[in-house]
């Protein structure tokens, strides 16, 4: 893997073609005519994606349950430059149907999303499309796919044009007068200024956010639940951090922060 870690970041966040997309049934209609479709991918989709970005042998996985009922995944990724494995963890609720495998396979892809595999897909909203019953459940008609693949592609250009591109270095800058050192210097983004990609809740006491700095990093950190005026979009001024660790490895606690 001759790649630095940049440019790993970079493939692993590359969207997937509308053929490696699965459409979830997220709610229906009350006459079980219409749902709201929401996009998807398949395990096997994110295990292909960590084989060809890293190599089959440079990253691996680990689970545990957690209350019974949900299930913990760690994907870890080989870091050549340190010589060590750097493991991110998210965990889901096992479903109703097929329980333990549906939760090990939405475990595994939102601790993929934590490395940036498929996080766009949280940015999209969800389609409506015409639904019919089969087996005594309710899928997607089939004519509909092609309009969720129209409308996935919309949203994936829209998406990644609209991503902040790295600017070229100004031009050096022509004299200019001395500056008045008394007078009031102009406000500045600060390095603890965050934006909230996204909030959802991680248990009964905490909340889980994704945060984007200043320079477009993406931090992903853990909150007290119920704190008033966070939502998606919010941003947040002077937010103090702490390192903890957990049996599941280490993560961001966020100790103090304003709402702007």
């Amino acid at each position: 893997m001759n790649m630095n870690y940049e440019e790993i970041i970079k493939r692993l966040k590359e969207p997937f073609s509308s053929k490696e997309i699965e459409w979830k049934l997220q709610v229906t209609t009350q006459d079980n005519a219409q749902g709201m479709a929401v996009a998807c991918l398949d395990a096997r989709a994110v295990q292909k994606r960590l084989d060809e970005v890293v190599g089959p042998f440079n990253w691996k996985n680990v689970y545990s349950l957690w209350h019974d009922n949900s299930q913990i995944c760690g994907i870890s990724i080989f870091y050549a430059e340190r010589n060590e494995w750097i493991t991110k963890f998210d965990g889901a609720e096992n479903p109703d149907i097929e329980p333990i495998n549906g939760g090990l396979s939405e475990s595994f892809n939102r601790a993929a999303s934590a490395w940036g595999v498929g996080r766009y897909l949280y940015e999209m909203d969800g389609i409506l499309v015409e639904v019919e019953a089969k087996d005594k459940s309710t899928v997607i008609k089939q004519n509909q796919m092609g309009k969720l693949e129209a409308e996935y592609n919309t949203a994936v250009n829209k998406i990644f044009e609209s991503a902040p591109k790295q600017q070229a270095a100004p031009a050096p800058a022509a004299p200019q007068t001395p500056v008045d050192t008394n007078a009031t210097p102009p406000a500045e983004d600060s390095a603890n200024d965050y934006k909230v990609q996204s909030i959802k809740q991680s248990g009964k006491s905490s909340q889980m956010l994704e945060l984007i700095s200043g320079n477009g990093e993406v931090i992903t950190a853990y909150m007290k639940a119920g704190d008033n005026g966070i939502v998606n979009g919010s941003r947040l001024r002077g937010v103090q951090m702490e390192k903890k660790q957990s049996s599941y490895g280490e993560y961001n606690l966020i100790t103090e922060y304003k709402a702007a």
